[in-house]
């Protein structure tokens, strides 16, 4: 998972090619009780990107919080089109894979789940476009070296 030119190899969870501007959350996020999926909304009060809304992004999270009704909620934001273009985490997480596997497979839809470093995640700016390939390659002008 290191850099590689302006590229980032992650490990493909969830296989899927997509893009979109970077949407990095500045922490974990429930997904249910905390996100809204009619209309992508984080509806979390105390969460640091309260009313920012997740649609077409790439979503740069470290990892789910919570409940085990998360993936009915990321199946539903992404059947209604509200849903990130890709899921980038920082951890696997079962929940969140789960609930784009299920999507992507009832709606034919083709949303990527990768897993990188941690520490990548600081090299990541808000709203620059970004490209998730098949492969698990992550790439856009983010980089800093």
């Amino acid at each position: 998972m290191k850099p590689v030119g302006k590229t980032v190899q992650g490990r493909v969870l969830v296989p899927g090619q997509a893009s979109g501007p970077a949407m990095v959350l500045d922490e974990t996020l429930s997904f249910w009780g905390g996100f809204n999926p009619v209309n992508g909304e984080i509806i979390d009060v105390h969460h640091p990107q309260h009313r920012a809304r997740v649609g077409g992004t790439v979503l740069f999270i470290s990892q789910s919080r919570g409940s085990a009704g998360t993936p009915g909620a990321i199946a539903e934001t992404l059947r209604n089109g509200s849903g990130p273009a890709a899921f980038v985490l920082a951890s696997a997480d079962l929940n969140i894979s789960v609930g784009v596997m299920v999507a992507n497979r009832l709606y034919e839809l083709n949303v990527p789940v990768v897993e990188i470093a941690l520490t990548q995640f600081a090299l990541i700016e808000n709203e620059i476009n970004i490209q998730v390939s098949e492969a698990g390659l992550i790439s856009g002008a983010w980089l800093h070296y």
